[in-house]
């Protein structure tokens, strides 16, 4: 692919930033080591208690998540490697394991297509990091789709049968559905394997082409990304077409309308907690003293990753060099939470449903999945609070603790 004519006008078209967007900028002050606290319903409402089935041999772990598909729930249990599936009234539809393709292999559920891909390297070849990026730059080279293997699941087709996919460009370069028929990139990698020094840390693609490039970086030894690989982070929003876009090293986040982009909130931290001048501009000598600079500024920005907003609040996590945190910032009175110390209630019957991890969300909902232990535990120490109906002859069936309940919330308007 030869971008090399209209590298000039992407320059102008993503730098150019109308002074209306610019006036926009809204600031969220984060003091990390003073982050308050508050009880867990100032934030949360709308709670919904979804009962799955009770299947013997299913059982819930730790580091899991539930994800909505089209049809269905998809709980990815990733200590047992299996993939459980519900309809959306709870009942039980399948049990897929995936061990037999490998340590490689994770799924990742592609709205677009409502299929559940699988993409990792061949076991018979072993590549490093150079490998991977000659083959990216070489892809059109047929010999080169066989250090790859893909399988998918279609959703659509009730067997839930896990098929042989063959491998695309844009599995390689990390692509990822947009919008309508276009998708994002926002892999960042640095290597004296490009023979053009321009890169762009996000970009849009259409049919395997680059249509338009944001933030240019050289690729070849850009100070901030030497020694390193980073992602550009994308989160959808409530609204069709709008996402917020956020990068490494970047305490802006960004607001984007189909392909237009605009900074829309920027992190205001203590000195403390942010990178200092010599980082974008002095080369570490090596991987080693990039490592020990991590561990030695541990609290120092990295980047804002998940990011969502509502209208009285903004949900966001926070990746530091080697530390990380969430946190709910709330707009009327300008104050950021930590969610470490948002404590739950009997109100919300004691649940930890505001956390760091294992929480997903689907338009302006978030999921959580929960072991009926918790609940039943928790209604039979409170014989006064009344217990949901949607669980009433669930928790009757005195099911085993370690049958998952999922939790669906919003955030208070």
């Amino acid at each position: 692919m030869n971008t090399r004519s209209f590298y000039p006008a992407l320059i102008v078209c993503c730098l150019l930033l109308s002074p209306f967007a610019q006036s926009q900028l809204q600031k969220i002050y984060l003091h990390p080591k003073a982050a308050g606290g508050e009880k867990q319903s100032k934030f949360v409402d709308s709670i919904r208690f979804i009962p799955l089935e009770v299947k013997e041999g299913i059982e819930l772990h730790e580091y899991n998540y539930v994800e909505v598909t089209k049809n269905y729930f998809l709980i990815n249990d990733y200590m047992g490697k299996a993939i459980l599936l519900y309809s959306k009234n709870g009942s039980f539809a399948k049990k897929i394991n995936y061990k037999k393709l490998g340590e490689a292999f994770f799924p990742y559920y592609d709205e677009y297509s409502n299929r559940i891909v699988f993409f990792g390297n061949n076991k018979n070849y072993s590549l490093t990091i150079k490998d991977r990026l000659k083959i990216m730059l070489d892809w059109n080279n047929p010999h080169n789709k066989k250090y790859f293997k893909k399988y998918a699941i279609d959703l659509n087709d009730t067997s839930f049968t896990i098929k042989k996919d063959i491998p695309q460009q844009k599995d390689i370069l990390g692509a990822y559905h947009y919008y309508d028929n276009f998708y994002w990139q926002g892999q960042i990698i640095t290597s004296e394997l490009f023979k053009d020094s321009l890169d762009y840390e996000f970009k849009i693609y259409k049919d395997n082409q680059l249509i338009k490039g944001f933030f240019p970086y050289n690729h070849v030894n850009d100070t901030k990304f030497l020694y390193t690989g980073e992602n550009v982070s994308v989160n959808k929003t409530d609204t069709p077409y709008v996402h917020f876009i956020t990068r490494p090293f970047c305490d802006t986040v960004y607001k984007m309308i189909r392909d237009s982009l605009f900074p829309a909130y920027q992190l205001v931290l203590p000195l403390e907690n942010s990178l200092p001048a010599s980082f974008f501009t002095t080369s570490f000598k090596n991987k080693t003293e990039r490592e020990n600079f991590g561990r030695n500024n541990g609290w120092m920005l990295h980047q804002v990753y998940t990011f969502y907003e509502s209208p009285r609040f903004i949900y966001f996590f926070v990746g530091y060099l080697s530390n990380y945190e969430s946190y709910i910032y709330q707009k009327q009175t300008n104050t950021t939470y930590k969610i470490k110390n948002i404590k739950p209630d009997s109100s919300q019957y004691n649940l930890q449903i505001l956390g760091d991890f294992g929480i997903s969300r689907k338009d302006d909902r978030f999921y959580k999945p929960q072991k009926a232990g918790n609940l039943m535990t928790f209604f039979a120490k409170n014989k006064n609070v009344p217990v949901p109906k949607e669980l009433e002859s669930f928790l009757k069936s005195n099911p085993p603790e370690t049958t998952p309940v999922i939790i669906e919330f919003k955030l208070k308007n």
